[in-house]
C-alpha cells in the first residue's frame, strides 16, 4: 500500500465553512472516481486552541495499492477533472508520497 498526501492551504476569498463544504460535497466525489483508489480521507483544520496555526488548512490522505496503481490512477482523465477542480477552492496543494507506518492500533496492519 503507498499513500499519498496532499497539503492544502484554502483559497483567501473562501471562508472556511465555503472551503470546506465545497472540499466534501463538490471535490471529493470528483476525487473518489480516479481509478485504482483504495481509499480517500479528508482531513480539515479546525481551532488549534492553544496551538500555533499550522501552514496549511487540511490534507487529504489518497491510497494505491502500489506505486504504478498510483502513476496509472494520476495519469487518468478522471484525476485531470479532479486536478483542474481544485483551483476552484485551494490556493496551493504540497503532495508527499508516503509509506504509512502505523503505531496505534496494535491490532491494525
Amino acid at each position: 500500500m503507498i499513500k499519498l498526501v496532499a497539503l492544502v492551504r484554502r483559497r483567501p476569498d473562501l471562508t472556511h465553512e465555503a472551503f470546506a463544504d465545497y472540499w466534501v460535497d463538490v471535490h471529493a466525489p470528483l476525487a473518489a472516481a480516479i481509478p485504482g483508489m483504495r481509499g480517500y480521507r479528508i482531513n480539515i483544520a479546525g481551532d488549534p486552541g492553544d496551538m500555533p496555526e499550522a501552514p496549511y488548512h487540511g490534507s487529504a490522505e489518497i491510497y494505491f495499492d502500489d506505486r504504478a496503481s498510483m502513476v496509472a490512477g494520476l495519469a487518468s482523465p478522471e484525476n485531470d477533472i479532479a486536478a483542474k477542480d481544485t483551483d476552484n477552492f485551494l490556493e496551493s496543494v504540497t503532495f508527499l508520497v508516503t509509506d504509512e507506518h502505523v503505531i496505534l492500533p496494535k491490532d491494525r496492519p
